[in-house]
């Protein structure tokens, strides 16, 4: 699955322009959100910080 940092800044799930990131498919996606996150490889990817809010959505979608 693939995480993208739209040009206004906001993250996206899926295909799209701008800087992104690759987690592993599900049914494991959340735990691979989790394990980047915790190793901060998220933000490390896509060049910039991750908020606890855009995080929250993200677990929110992809538990959807």
């Amino acid at each position: 699955m693939r995480l993208t940092r739209r040009p206004d800044g906001s993250l996206a799930v899926g295909k799209g322009p701008g800087r992104g990131a690759w987690l592993c498919g599900p049914p494991e996606t959340v735990t691979c959100l989790e394990t980047a996150i915790g190793r901060r490889g998220l933000e490390r990817a896509l060049r910039g910080p991750v908020t606890e809010d855009t995080i929250e959505r993200l677990r929110t979608t992809l538990r959807e």
